[in-house]
């Protein structure tokens, strides 16, 4: 979401390379389909987002991002790429990665870390490691991505939200770290989709608000969900104690980061939701001197099993100015 910073300065390679969602026909569409609207068990939904997100590495691997992109989409669909403000829309995003291609030094492929979905199966996410292949022997990381999915009326999954940011380094998931939650879930609901994310972006504006008057070291720490991951850092950032390790240095006499939410989305089902923003995170340069940074992020929200709403995702990168996300 909100960017590590030093001051203002970015101390984490952070990661995230947006990636996701099946098209009605092509590699993974059978995944997402073949039960259409009947229900369908959490495992099953998972392994469904998770095929969504290989036919589109698939895709992107044998045609080029921009086509991987502009097929995979959803029509009104956000990208958050570091330096501009976000894309919107799938024309705007099929321009952006045609002008930018992720395969511009090879073959570009990733593979998720992490995949979850909501309990009704219409909302989803994954996050993991993107890599290039040059020259048919050498492959190395490239970026890191986070993905928010929507399932659509015919059971196939597309990109609502995807935010991309370079990586030298792979994200390493420690032993034991389970590719989806494994935490108890909450008490099944059944809400209006706008009310949910109404929720999140309480949650999302109270988040902030500790930000403010406590610093966002707190405030990250005490917002994380124990399975909590951030693509940041040599290696990524996994669960609540790394959480608050990892922020631990960002006291609010060293750094003011605040946000807003603009977006979202959420399922119906009352545990799972989405908020983008944008932040502005005021600090000092080398020469303590003020410094301001704006910052347009992706947090993805799970209600716990107490029924409070803690983030299990984050990522952003930066804006060139206050508009936007």
């Amino acid at each position: 979401m909100k960017r590590m910073f030093a001051g203002a300065l970015v101390v984490a390679a952070l990661g995230t390379l947006g990636c996701g969602g099946a098209k009605a026909s092509g590699p993974g569409a059978e995944a997402g389909a073949s039960a259409g609207t009947a229900r369908q068990s959490v495992e099953d939904l998972r392994a469904g987002l998770r095929a969504a997100d290989q036919a589109m590495s698939d895709a992107a691997e044998k045609s080029g991002s921009a086509q991987a992109f502009a097929d995979f989409v959803a029509d009104d669909a956000v990208l958050l790429v570091d330096g501009v403000y976000a894309q919107k829309g799938k024309e705007a995003i099929r321009a952006w990665m045609a002008a930018h291609p992720l395969e511009a030094e090879g073959k570009v492929r990733w593979t998720p870390v992490r995949w979850d979905v909501s309990a009704d199966g219409t909302l989803g996410y994954s996050l993991g490691n993107v890599s290039v292949e040059s020259g048919g022997t050498s492959v190395r990381p490239a970026g890191r991505y986070l993905t928010t999915w929507k399932r659509q009326p015919d059971g196939q999954w597309r990109v609502a939200v995807a935010v991309h940011n370079a990586s030298k380094t792979a994200m390493t998931p420690p032993a034991g770290f389970t590719p989806s939650s494994t935490l108890p879930a909450p008490e099944p609901r059944a809400l209006a989709p706008a009310q949910v994310l109404e929720e999140a972006k309480a949650a999302d504006r109270a988040f902030s608000a500790q930000s403010t008057s406590e610093g966002m070291g707190k405030a990250f720490t005490a917002w994380a969900a124990q399975d909590a991951v951030l693509p940041l850092g040599s290696a990524g950032i996994f669960g609540h104690d790394a959480v608050a390790k990892a922020y631990a240095p960002f006291t609010l006499d060293k750094i003011d980061l605040r946000w807003e939410p603009v977006l979202g989305d959420a399922a119906g089902s009352g545990d799972l939701a989405y908020t983008v923003g944008r932040a502005i995170a005021t600090g000092k340069d080398e020469k303590g001197q003020p410094e301001v940074d704006h910052v347009k992020y992706l947090t993805v929200w799970r209600r716990q099993a107490d029924g409070q709403w803690r983030y299990v995702a984050d990522g952003g990168n930066s804006s060139p100015g206050a508009e936007g996300p």
